[in-house]
């Protein structure tokens, strides 16, 4: 099974979720079809019934997770004769804060859904990188109702260090979701499909052509290599390739690269002991000398001297 955008990015992109709103109902629901601006989580905790899409109609029960992107086309309608009642988990977030600037320009004046009459055009430019499609995750279990209940209470609790607990709990939340479907605990289903797009096709390779820059770094190869080859891996011009690179990684290519190798390099630093050269060598240069100065401008330090301070007295 494909896994989501999110899971693959989150193992390479910083994620700092910023909650904007998160409730529980305990009454039918029925939305009309409607753009929404955020991401939204609803996990159904009684009842069952019916989510439409552009690609047809979907089944939800109790204990399914709907996770709703931006600018996806949708409407949703609790089953009427369900025996077990209604209630349902909402929380509406952004996968990381937003400038004013930002806010303005995708919320406007109102902050509520786009109806399909109002702003179509609006609507598709809202895409998501992290999670493109509309999904529907299943298997949750009681961890997952646990922790989206925390994210609630958190946002509706006004108590000491409320934000720090919001950011806190909605961030084991997306870990319980992203180690779920991975390890295949939980499953998923697309319920849209977004993916004939060029732009959703567009971040698609760019997410796979990252995955094999970090594949790179860690099977000691030269990362500067992948980078060169990039038009043989993205069909698209070098202005929409950086683009949809920095949207993902907030770096340029070489930049992102030469971050990972950094990285690998201070693992390798204090966690063996291997030398500096034979460390630039398993990070992909053949030159010390130039390992050094890179790690320098980004520590601030040589790898001895980042050595010796870490490692003081061990």
């Amino acid at each position: 099974m494909t896994m989501l955008p999110f899971v693959q990015l989150a193992q390479f992109r910083e994620i700092r979720p910023c909650v904007r709103f998160a409730h529980y109902t305990d009454f039918p629901l029925e939305v009309p079809s409607r753009y929404i601006r955020d991401h939204e989580f609803i996990l159904v905790d009684k009842g069952r019934g019916v989510l439409y899409t552009e690609s047809g109609s979907h089944a939800y029960e109790e204990g399914s997770l709907l996770m709703i992107p931006p600018g996806v086309l949708h409407s949703f309608r609790d089953d009427p004769d369900a025996s077990s009642g209604y209630a349902h988990w909402a929380i509406h977030f952004d996968w990381e804060p937003r400038s004013e600037e930002e806010l303005l320009q995708i919320v406007g004046e109102e902050a509520g859904p786009i109806r399909p009459d109002e702003a179509p055009g609006e609507a598709e430019s809202l895409g998501s990188v992290w999670l493109p499609n509309l999904a529907r995750i299943d298997g949750g279990g009681e961890e997952i109702r646990r922790l989206i209940g925390s994210v609630v209470e958190a946002f509706r609790e006004d108590r000491p260090f409320r934000m720090l607990e919001l950011q806190s709990v909605m961030l084991r939340l997306l870990l319980a979701l992203a180690e779920g479907l991975r390890d295949g605990r939980l499953t998923h289903a697309l319920l849209s499909d977004r993916r004939t797009k060029a732009e959703s096709k567009g971040r698609a390779d760019i997410t796979d052509y990252i995955l094999k820059i970090h594949d790179a770094v860690r099977d000691n190869a030269n990362a500067g290599d992948i980078h060169n080859r990039w038009r043989e891996d993205v069909f698209f011009s070098a202005s929409h390739f950086h683009r949809l690179f920095k949207e993902q990684t907030g770096l340029a290519p070489l930049e992102y690269a030469t971050k990972l190798r950094m990285e690998k390099g201070a693992r390798l630093l204090l966690g063996t002991k291997l030398s500096v050269q034979e460390i630039a060598f398993a990070c992909g240069y053949e030159d010390s000398k130039y390992f050094s100065r890179l790690f320098r401008q980004r520590e601030g330090m040589s790898p001895r001297q980042y050595r010796e301070h870490f490692l003081a007295g061990k």
